[in-house]
């Protein structure tokens, strides 16, 4: 494995948005586990970033030492995380909501989106794929679920758990893998990627923007906070995701949002006890 003595941090203005610099490490440890530090290396050529040996060092020590703000670790269980501030994958309510949806129930979701098998749905707010994985599940085998994420490392951490630790999620009552794979991870801003697509490519396209105030209770998202992209979902975002979409145009957001009534939203689905609401611009 080659040895790098010196690091070069992801160069800050090649991040989608920030800006700011990561590497990967591997977990530490008195001796280093040869296989991991290959296995991470790979990854970190995969994901554009530096690779730097643990060598028994903390985080806070390879940050000085490399110049960067933040580390990514893969660990001898095949688990990518952040410890500074802490973020790993995982399925959050995805899980719950899987369970309900195979015992007959409703989410208000899919009756908001309208997703059916074979369908093609584009996520253009990832984030650790919540809703992706609802939609996955609801599109199947034969549909395709993309999740568009601008942060490089929220998109390595949730691109890394759906691929690799989404089977730890199985059980009898729910197969969440199958599920998980099917997503396809990008790592770009949504405007950017909606405005290369043909008109009427997606069937869906969903929007779930990371509200500005932290959500109590809410700790999947408030992980992701100080990473996460704060792009508006405004006008011209608007009017690229209805060009490209076949059946609609969705969007979350909070009850009381100002955004439904600003853009014209024509419907609005909300929960009789939930703080969500979805608007939908459908197409006829």
């Amino acid at each position: 494995m080659k040895q790098l003595n010196r690091y070069t941090p992801v160069p800050k203005d090649s991040i989608p948005f920030g800006p700011y610099a990561f590497a990967l490490t591997c977990a530490g440890g008195r001796r280093e586990d040869l296989a991991l530090c290959e296995q991470a290396h790979a990854l970190s050529e995969e994901l554009g970033c530096p690779f730097i040996p643990r060598r028994n060092r903390s985080i806070a020590e390879l940050k000085a030492e490399s110049q960067c703000d933040y580390i990514l670790i893969l660990d001898r269980n095949g688990r990518l995380f952040m410890d500074q501030p802490e973020l790993a994958w995982h399925p959050g309510m995805a899980l719950i909501r899987l369970r309900s949806l195979q015992e007959g129930k409703k989410d208000l979701f899919l009756e908001a989106s309208g997703i059916l098998p074979g369908d093609r749905v584009l996520d253009c707010t990832l984030g650790l794929a919540s809703d992706a994985l609802i939609a996955a599940w609801a599109a199947g085998p034969d549909g395709q679920v993309t999740g568009l994420e601008a942060s490089p490392l929220i998109s390595a951490i949730t691109a890394w758990g759906l691929a690799k630790q989404s089977t730890r999620y199985d059980s009898r009552k729910v197969q969440l893998s199958p599920a998980a794979r099917r997503i396809d991870v990008r790592c770009i801003r949504a405007l950017d990627f909606l405005i290369q697509q043909p008109e009427g490519s997606w069937d869906q396209v969903y929007f779930d923007p990371m509200f500005k105030a932290a959500v109590e209770g809410s700790s999947g998202m408030n992980q992701i906070r100080p990473l996460a992209c704060y792009d508006a979902f405004d006008e011209r975002v608007l009017s690229e995701a209805f060009r490209v979409c076949r059946k609609a145009v969705v969007l979350k957001e909070r009850v009381f949002s100002k955004l439904f009534g600003r853009l014209d939203c024509p419907e609005v689905h909300q929960s009789k006890y939930g703080p969500v609401a979805y608007g939908i611009w459908g197409k006829k």
